[in-house]
């Protein structure tokens, strides 16, 4: 046999080793390149034990592979944040820099209210910079990759990355107090709630933006026949942007309630309320769509451990490919489950478990979420998420 012919054929069996070895290694794979950027807040902790000691606030870096075991960092004590708010968070587009948003709440009344910056691709995790905001309820990327929306406490406010330092584009005041958004994937529109006065009826309104300018459209109207709202929260647009899903009952479970889920229509001139799918969950806390716009996830915290000890709850599965919108199926997942997300090819679903500490990662085969056997350990008290790319220099 040829020298070159033999070479190329010990290269080949060799590669071929180490492929089959590599796959043979038990643990979490992904098919992209990706990052996770996990919050944690340490507050959790002492819920159910009011004279432990509060464990610190965390910050959790995943970085994720498909020739890989997952690469986990995490960093005590130097990003703030609360489980007070939506479970979602930001990542630049290039997966270089992370946004956690720290307020105060009841639970937590001595939290400080401001924006860290973490540098993602730094050993550390370094915090670059930190912006003072009253009550800044979340964050939330344009889809540019550049911009942050922050809904803050008599406002939107629109920043921009500028040599890793967020620079301020646009302060949009509003009339009435909006308690968190989403952006369309188009960026040309986004949906948000808010009250007029503190405790006051929350209600959902559409906004246009444009070059960090965000005007007022109008109040979602509801269609004649369907519940009103009663507490809308976390909602998100769909791929295609021309719906919005909107959880209600306001993320807060052991109501006695079984809330429903709404389905907003963004192609109308007014955007309007005209499906629900009723009695979802006692408590929904977030959603999350899958990347082809079929099916959704709602996180369902039911009754909380700190009613019924090592209490259960729920992901529930909505089909948004047919007419009504209508519930698939429920899972049990430990409490409680907060921020969700699909990887963006769709192929995984990442779950955030608050009292579990963990990250509970499911494959998803058609509407069906099969869970791993692996989990994905972050900080004590694991509150919102972002996943994005992973930063290569």
């Amino acid at each position: 046999m040829p020298k070159y012919i033999l070479g190329t054929t010990i290269l080949a069996l060799a590669i071929a080793a180490t492929t089959t070895a590599q796959d043979a290694v038990p643990g979490i794979r992904t098919k992209q390149r990706l990052t996770i950027l996990n919050a944690n807040d340490g507050h959790v902790h002492a819920f159910r034990d009011k004279n432990a000691k509060k464990t610190p606030d965390s910050i959790t870096v995943i970085h994720l592979g498909p020739d890989h075991p997952p690469i986990v960092k995490t960093v005590y004590g130097t990003v703030p944040n609360t489980i007070s708010g939506p479970p979602y968070m930001a990542m630049t587009g290039d997966g270089r820099y992370g946004f956690v948003t720290s307020r105060k709440s009841k639970d937590d009344p001595e939290a400080p209210e401001l924006i860290s910056v973490i540098d993602l691709a730094s050993d550390d995790l370094k915090v670059v910079q930190t912006v003072k905001l009253p009550d800044p309820r979340m964050a939330v990327m344009h889809p540019d990759g550049k911009r942050l929306l922050i809904p803050y406490d008599t406002g939107i406010r629109v920043f921009e990355m500028h040599d890793g330092q967020l620079t301020l584009v646009k302060d949009n005041p509003t009339d009435f107090r909006v308690f968190n958004i989403d952006i369309s994937p188009r960026g040309d529109r986004v949906v948000g709630n808010g009250y007029k006065e503190k405790g006051g009826k929350l209600t959902v309104h559409a906004f246009s933006y444009k070059g960090g300018v965000i005007s007022y459209q109008s109040e979602l109207k509801i269609k004649p026949g369907l519940p009103d709202w009663d507490g809308p929260y976390a909602m998100r647009f769909t791929p295609d942007g021309k719906r919005v899903v909107i959880p209600n009952g306001f993320h807060n479970g052991s109501r006695g309630v079984l809330a429903p889920v709404f389905i907003a229509d963004f192609t109308l001139e007014t955007p309007t309320v005209t499906e629900s799918v009723p009695q979802v969950a006692d408590g929904i806390e977030g959603v999350a769509i899958h990347p082809s716009g079929k099916f959704a996830v709602l996180s369902c915290l039911e009754d909380s451990p700190r009613v019924v000890n090592q209490a259960y709850s729920h992901l529930a599965v909505i089909d948004l490919s047919s007419k009504p919108a209508r519930l698939l199926y429920h899972l049990d997942v430990e409490s409680l489950p907060e921020g969700m997300e699909f990887s963006p090819d769709g192929t995984q679903l990442f779950v955030g478990l608050t009292y579990a500490h963990r990250i509970a990662v499911f494959d998803v085969d058609g509407f069906r979420l099969k869970r791993s056997p692996f989990v994905l350990r972050v900080g004590h008290g694991p509150c919102s998420m972002a996943i994005g790319a992973r930063f290569s220099k």
